[in-house]
C-alpha cells in the first residue's frame, strides 16, 4: 500500500505508463490502468471504461503512428494532472473522412483521479478544432479567429 506522502509520485508514474501503452497502441493495457468502474467527463457527457476504450481503438485506427509526449505532468493527493502533445498521421477512417495522410499535431489537457493505483476519474479536453483543420475539415480563418 502507498502512504500518503507517496501517493502523487505512484499516482504520476501509473499516468506515465498509461501514455507508455498508448504509445504503443495498446487498448488492453492501457484499461489494465483504469478501475472498472471507471468514468471519462467529455465535453459530451460521462463514458465508462469500456466505451473509452472503444473510442480509443477508433482514434488508433484513424491514426495508427498516434505518438503521445508529456509535456507537464503534475500530481497531488489523489490527482493528476497532464499537458501532453499528440502527434499522428491521418492514416484511417476519421468521423466519416477517409485517410488524408496529413500529419496532425494537436494538444491534449487531462487530469485523472487515481484510487489503490487504478484511474477512477477522467476529465480531457483536446484542441479538437486543430485536429479537424489539419485534417480539412474545419477552415483556417476559422481556428484564426477563435485564437
Amino acid at each position: 500500500m502507498t502512504s500518503d506522502a507517496n501517493r502523487p509520485a505512484a499516482n504520476k508514474a501509473v499516468v506515465q505508463r498509461l501514455v507508455d501503452a498508448w504509445n504503443v497502441r495498446d487498448v488492453s493495457a492501457m484499461m489494465r490502468y483504469w478501475a472498472p468502474e471507471m468514468v471519462h467527463h467529455g465535453r459530451d457527457g460521462t463514458l465508462p471504461a469500456a466505451d473509452v476504450g472503444a473510442e480509443m481503438q477508433r482514434f488508433i485506427t484513424a491514426f495508427p503512428d498516434i505518438h503521445i509526449e508529456i509535456e507537464e505532468i503534475i500530481a497531488e493527493r489523489d490527482l493528476v494532472s497532464t499537458r501532453l502533445t499528440v502527434s499522428a498521421t491521418h492514416s484511417g477512417p476519421y468521423l466519416n473522412i477517409g485517410p488524408t495522410g496529413r500529419a496532425v499535431r494537436c494538444a491534449l489537457m487531462g487530469q485523472l483521479r487515481l484510487a489503490d493505483g487504478k484511474v477512477v476519474e477522467h476529465w480531457g479536453v483536446a484542441d479538437t478544432i486543430s485536429l479537424l483543420e489539419q485534417i480539412g475539415l474545419v477552415d483556417r480563418t476559422l481556428l484564426d479567429a477563435t485564437a
